[in-house]
Parts: structure tokens; C-alpha cells; sequence
């Protein structure tokens, strides 16, 4: 007589899947429970669960970055760095467009002295 081993598989891939990573399982529950998985920054959130008496098991979440106010603070003094490069840039621009002209009139200078060169010459 042939053996069923269906059941058998049955019971070792849901033996397997309970062997996965908590993290997997906490993914999962997460996401049944409508907690984000990445923060409005972009960073991927940090989730715990609370061990307090009044919330035992309720799980939350926060930005790896710090709460939103430290966020804002560190946005504006990166985009302070931004305009500072800025600045520090248009002044660069500005020198290079000045040699550039200082360039071009010796250039037309030569050019001009060539041609009275080949004129009188």
C-alpha cells in the first residue's frame, strides 16, 4: 500500500515557515496592522514592540533619523550648506568669466596684430 505524503509536506512547510526569522513575521503583522515600512524621509522605519503595562504587545514605529524636529533642523542646515556652495560657485563662475574675457580680447588683440602683420608686411 502507496503512502500519502502530501500531508506530510503540509506539515513541513508550515513547520519550515514557522522556523523563519521573527523579522519576517514581524514584516508581515506590521503591515497587516497598517505600520509603514519607510518614514516621509525615505529611511526605512525602526519598528518595537511595547513591553509597557498599559499597551503590552502594541507595536510602533519611529524614523532612525530622529523626531521631525530634528529632521527639520537638519534639513536646513544641509540646505544652509547647499546655498553656501552655491555662493561660493556663482563666485567661481564669475572669476572664470572674467579670464575668459581677459583671454578673448588678447586673443582678438593678436588676431588684429596678425592681420596688420600680413598687411603691411
Amino acid at each position: 500500500m502507496g503512502r500519502d505524503c502530501s500531508g506530510e509536506k503540509l506539515e513541513i512547510d508550515s513547520l519550515m515557515s514557522s522556523v523563519n526569522s521573527s523579522s519576517t513575521t514581524r514584516d508581515r503583522l506590521a503591515k497587516q496592522r497598517g505600520i509603514p515600512t519607510r518614514c516621509n524621509c525615505g529611511e526605512a522605519v525602526n519598528r518595537f514592540t511595547s513591553k509597557t503595562i498599559q499597551n503590552p504587545g502594541r507595536l510602533f514605529h519611529c524614523c532612525p533619523l530622529g523626531s521631525q524636529k530634528a529632521m527639520m533642523t537638519r534639513h536646513e542646515s544641509r540646505i544652509q550648506e547647499m546655498e553656501d556652495a552655491m555662493c561660493h560657485y556663482e563666485e567661481k563662475t564669475s572669476e572664470c568669466i572674467r579670464e575668459l574675457r581677459g583671454i578673448k580680447a588678447l586673443f582678438v588683440c593678436c588676431l588684429v596684430m596678425v592681420f596688420l602683420y600680413h598687411i603691411y608686411a
